[in-house]
């Protein structure tokens, strides 16, 4: 019998995988460019740091597994918690992930924000869990009363980016412990993702050493500069971290990241220096948007949301033009002419303006965004 060459049969996904629509492909060609796309560090760190940062690569460091013990030890030592309630990953999004496998599944429900980071529904969807949505406000805020509104006997994880991306909102420490509270009487995780810290401040850390159902995530990819090495953490009570640490690899953690992770946690002061840079490259940015006539909200993350208006298209593409890279689509529960852009010092934000500057209609401002300042 002649063996089927498979010519014309199909292989369906699962149904689960079948449904995800992804966005975007393979990035290249940005290295040169003026990344205000994607929220990274957007100047990276002096050449003698990233030396003294290699210096301990060798050819059997490159040869042997890693060994993340010691990073552990100093994201414990970090946030006064024991190791076991630590979980190191390949960016934050991988913790992320692990949580939802470990403790979303089908007849559970995930509670998020609308607009959030995209990869919660897609880590919710994989597992074949229901996605319950908080939309935002026009002034892209949200309501903790909606949050708890939608909280019910099926939720199981309620995750929070605190600041939010792309909307730059956040909730208060006292609105995120009442969710968590709320969580707690109907044996609910929350998880709140602390991506963007650096440049809010504030933080659930504490929190999450004390209470048995929050767990809080952090990452190297924003204000720590680190984004291609993909590294992140969580942190949360024990026995939470037991379980999900179950779905990791056994290697989860690449030994480049590791090292560069920990010269990083001994030398925050240089983290610190660039989000105070950020902060200084945001006021420059909203006050010239203000005298440019562009409505922009700050927020409380590394980025601003300016309205384009009806000359949305044509402003990013000339932008682009200029080796000016913005984030060019906002998934909003309403029509919007939004463009988000990554904020870095002030000398950066000067080459941004001027370009915009350049291509905006003369004597054109474009028309205010609701609930805009």
């Amino acid at each position: 019998m002649t063996p089927r060459t498979g010519e014309g049969n199909r292989i369906d996904a699962q149904p689960r995988v079948a449904a995800l629509v992804r966005l975007g492909g393979p990035k290249a060609n940005r290295l040169d460019k003026v990344r205000l796309d994607i929220n990274e560090n957007v100047v990276g760190f002096p050449n003698r740091v990233v030396e003294e940062m290699l210096s301990a690569v060798t050819p059997t460091f490159l040869a042997a597994y890693p060994e993340p013990g010691p990073l552990y030890e100093a994201i414990a030592r970090l946030h006064d918690v024991g190791p076991d309630q630590v979980m190191v990953s390949a960016g934050s999004e991988l913790a992320i992930r692990y949580v939802f496998e470990t403790y979303l599944g089908p007849g559970t429900d995930l509670v998020v924000l609308d607009p959030s980071f995209a990869m919660f529904a897609v880590y919710a969807q994989l597992v074949g869990a229901r996605i319950v949505t908080v939309p935002c406000a026009r002034d892209l805020s949200y309501s903790v009363n909606d949050v708890l509104d939608r909280m019910g006997p099926r939720t199981r994880v309620v995750a929070i980016a605190n600041p939010n991306n792309p909307t730059g909102t956040v909730l208060s420490e006292a609105e995120l412990l009442a969710v968590a509270g709320r969580a707690g009487e109907i044996g609910a995780l929350v998880l709140v993702d602390e991506a963007y810290f650096y440049f809010y401040r504030e933080s659930m850390m504490s929190h999450a050493a004390r209470r048995d159902n929050l767990v809080v995530t952090r990452t190297f990819s924003k204000a720590c500069g680190l984004a291609t090495l993909r590294l992140g953490y969580a942190v949360g009570p024990a026995p939470i971290i037991a379980e999900i640490q179950k779905v990791q690899p056994i290697d989860h953690a690449n030994g480049l990241a590791v090292l560069c992770g920990r010269y990083l946690l001994e030398h925050l002061d240089l983290v610190w220096a660039y989000a105070d840079a950020v902060e200084a490259g945001k006021r420059f940015l909203l006050e010239a948007l203000e005298r440019l006539g562009m409505a922009a909200i700050g927020g409380h993350g590394n980025f601003v949301v300016m309205d384009f208006g009806s000359d949305r298209e044509r402003l990013v593409a000339a932008l682009r033009r200029e080796g000016i890279l913005l984030g060019t689509w906002l998934r909003l529960p309403f029509e919007n002419n939004y463009v988000r852009a990554t904020v870095g010092p002030v000398e950066q934000m000067e080459v941004f303006v001027d370009a915009l500057e350049r291509h905006l209609p003369q004597g054109a401002g474009l028309p205010p965004a609701a609930g805009a300042s």
